[in-house]
């Protein structure tokens, strides 16, 4: 019985992908092959709700029920941990833009105005991986690596900006300002707003959804067809 067993386990193990550092502790069940991306799910997890502060590897693996081994199996440091966190944040926050931008009218602007409302739902919902995807400390060097997933992000920005510049030479400086601004202008919005600082002095209250776009639409002098929508 006991060898069936045991052979049963090795054949679980070769079929899903399975290491022994896989394996759990008597608190939970085995996780099968995809161990690293529920590792980075369980991980992003307990950031958004208790913060960088007494994170660690050990108290990732108590989170996932794993062996104490088995995130260092698969991230060799916190660092390496945290790099992948980046790139899975950075890979949702595409996908949102890219849902936003096929979700839009023709619109130059209105496909802008539903892009700031993606990032403003993402920052809203990952306030915590978000300060770590730009914290400078932490973070690699930018870089200009095309299948990045944070250079996916910037391309799918700076491709809806400069379809708002559809006449500017391509290297023109108007195309950095505007970019930047925008960038700027949907990014502030994010944190003002997870600060609880956004000023609202007119009444009814203006949504921050809707001001972002009233304020995206009011930097390129263009009425966004979105603003006539509720917002959340």
């Amino acid at each position: 019985m006991v060898l069936k067993s045991i052979l049963s386990m090795t054949s679980l193990m070769v079929r899903y992908g399975m290491s022994m550092s896989d394996v759990p502790d008597k608190r939970g069940s085995y996780h099968h092959g995809d161990l690293r991306n529920a590792l980075i799910a369980a991980g992003r997890e307990m950031l958004e709700a208790d913060g960088l502060r007494g994170f660690s590897l050990r108290a990732l693996s108590r989170k996932a029920q794993v062996s104490h081994a088995a995130p260092v199996h698969h991230f060799k440091t916190l660092e390496a941990f945290f790099a992948e966190c980046r790139s899975d944040a950075f890979r949702e926050l595409s996908d949102a833009l890219e849902a936003a931008k096929a979700g839009a009218s023709p619109s130059p602007t209105d496909v802008l105005c539903q892009m700031a409302i993606a990032y403003l739902r993402f920052g809203i919902a990952y306030p915590v991986m978000l300060r770590l995807m730009f914290d400078k400390d932490t973070a690699p060097p930018k870089s200009n690596d095309p299948t990045s997933q944070s250079r996916r992000a910037y391309l799918l920005l700076q491709e809806a900006v400069r379809a708002t510049l559809p006449d500017l030479p391509p290297r023109h400086p108007s195309f950095d300002v505007r970019i930047n601004a925008v960038w700027s202008l949907i990014h502030g919005f994010v944190i003002l707003h997870n600060e609880d600082q956004i000023c609202t002095l007119s009444e009814p209250s203006m949504k921050t959804e809707h001001m972002l776009v009233k304020s995206v639409s009011a930097m390129l002098g263009s009425e966004c067809p979105t603003d006539s929508e509720c917002f959340l």
